[in-house]
């Protein structure tokens, strides 16, 4: 019984400190059992500071569109104003799927590792949905490792430029390890131009048939040839042309039909 009457001192404190305008909107739209069970789980100072900081509106649709549990873990494990930017950097819908989908500890150690409005730029320039997609492959700490190691424009660059499938392809079978060596050796533009050449297969058969030192040898021995692409015969097609050709001008073998029999006429004596 103590608790119960602690807790609803707590909430008058709260909707007091909001002044009486702020206090009825939301209590008005958000009910007094969720505004009950919300500051049983937050310190009260911080829900007052981030409460006079964001409009009615916004409190409301936070509470109503994040479920507590995710919400409270939220506020626990970020910053009072890296909340509030992602706040009002997201809309609503999204911040609810990033919160639902990426736990808060991991948005949290991505604020404070790359700061807030870096973290908000990968979110935007990668788009939700497909940064949600990425973050399910690579855990957190070695997507901050691949950003300290290569910077994060190049990471965005090449992102924006694969579908989430390749960057799968590339994930299971290379890992990270390799990508910092290639971009810093290659430039992202030249990574993405080898990938746009022959296609995230077949980029991937190669470096498995060569090795990545070999690969990069035979690069630097390449560049330094005096080629003409001009010099390249027209009819001179890749791979899948020259299949593709063949199957076309495959002369088709003719069945042999089976001699006809004669007929005996047999004569009657």
């Amino acid at each position: 019984m103590k608790e119960v009457l602690v807790t609803i001192q707590t909430v008058y404190q709260y909707l007091e400190k909001l002044g009486p305008k702020k206090s009825f909107q939301i209590l008005k739209h958000l009910g007094y059992e969720k505004l009950l069970s919300l500051t049983g789980k937050v310190p009260k100072e911080r829900l007052i500071l981030l409460t006079q900081k964001l409009s009615e509106e916004t409190v409301v649709e936070l509470v109503n569109q994040i479920p507590e549990k995710v919400l409270v873990e939220m506020i626990r494990e970020n910053d009072d104003d890296d909340l509030v930017y992602f706040i009002h950097s997201l809309s609503i819908p999204d911040l609810a799927t990033v919160s639902k989908s990426i736990p808060p500890q991991d948005v949290g150690l991505l604020a404070k590792t790359l700061g807030r409005e870096a973290s908000v730029e990968v979110l935007k320039n990668l788009g939700i949905q497909k940064s949600i997609a990425l973050l399910k492959e690579i855990p957190m700490r070695d997507f901050l490792w691949l950003v300290d190691k290569v910077q994060l424009q190049p990471i965005i660059q090449l992102v924006n430029e694969l579908s989430v499938a390749d960057c799968k392809k590339w994930i299971k079978q290379r890992g990270l390890e390799e990508l910092p060596i290639l971009l810093t050796f290659f430039g992202v533009t030249n990574v993405l131009e080898i990938f746009k050449k022959l296609g995230m297969n077949q980029a991937l058969a190669m470096m498995q048939l060569l090795g990545t030192r070999e690969m990069m040898e035979l690069s630097v021995l390449l560049s330094k040839m005096q080629l003409d692409a001009n010099k390249i015969p027209a009819h001179l097609n890749g791979k899948a042309a020259e299949k593709t050709e063949k199957q076309k001008t495959k002369i088709p073998i003719k069945k042999k039909t089976p001699p006809k029999k004669k007929k005996v006429i047999r004569r009657s004596h």
